[in-house]
């Protein structure tokens, strides 16, 4: 097989791939039940990514025991979390360690287990045994200079995201909510 074959097969692989990834995302966003979720916005500057926000949701961080399901996890271990429509906003219902059958559940990783739960309603520490989870959907960018705009809303401001989430348990950020108001929506280009 010739030099120039060679080179071309990697191209077309490389190429696959990346298709691969965008259609995935693709699929999620035109697919998935769209379920809009809490968070509180972080707003770092990378000086090669530009403006992004971190969201950290309310459903990052579970006790399990007031939630149905498995109740024995490790750091790094996946983990499905089923959802449940509330008002406004989606809330955690159920954890397993496998997708539930015939139940809409967000597809996480982990990131700590513990037993010491902080309460901020009592401003005191529990043995509860809960997660911090990573559902790859944390990272939003946003056009350059509006990134501020977004970590410090002005005052009754409610930021929120809304979110599809496939059968796969995959998760696509669809658009970001400024009190229940569209301001950016997610496209392919």
């Amino acid at each position: 097989m010739s030099l120039a074959t060679r080179l071309l097969i990697i191209v077309v692989i490389q190429t696959l791939v990346l298709a691969g990834m965008i259609a995935k995302r693709q699929w999620t966003l035109a697919t998935g039940t769209p379920v809009v979720l809490e968070t509180q916005p972080i707003d770092p500057r990378s000086l090669f990514r530009g403006d992004y926000v971190i969201f950290n949701y309310d459903i990052s961080r579970l006790n399990l025991t007031e939630l149905d399901g498995d109740d024995e996890f490790e750091r790094h271990d996946s983990i499905y979390v089923v959802l449940e429509p509330g008002d406004p906003y989606w809330r955690a219902r159920a954890v397993y360690r496998e997708p539930p059958p015939g139940q809409l559940a967000l597809r996480g990783r982990v990131q700590y287990a513990g037993e010491q739960w902080w309460n901020p309603e009592t401003q005191t520490s529990e043995e509860v045994r809960h997660v911090r989870v990573r559902y790859g959907i944390e990272d939003y960018f946003v056009p350059e200079g509006e990134g501020r705009v977004l970590e410090r809303p002005v005052q009754g401001e409610v930021i929120s995201l809304r979110v599809a989430v496939d059968r796969f348990g995959n998760g696509a950020i669809q658009a970001l909510l400024i009190n229940g108001v569209e301001r950016y929506r997610e496209t392919l280009f």
